[in-house]
């Protein structure tokens, strides 16, 4: 049986992930995702979001 994902509200599921303070993978997601929306490459933005929120709920059970 595969694990569930949690359940977010819906007015959530269009929110950018927020990093964990003092996580290095996280900030190294975060910098991609920030780099990438500054030169208005919103298909890198959203895969940075995509491996933010995946590494969230692996390292961090968010």
């Amino acid at each position: 049986m595969t694990p569930r994902r949690p359940v977010r509200p819906a007015h959530e599921e269009y929110r950018p992930p927020v990093p964990v303070d003092g996580c290095p993978r996280c900030r190294e997601h975060a910098a991609s995702r920030d780099a990438a929306r500054a030169v208005f490459d919103y298909s890198a933005v959203s895969d940075a979001n995509v491996r933010l929120r995946a590494h969230l709920l692996d390292a961090h059970r968010a």
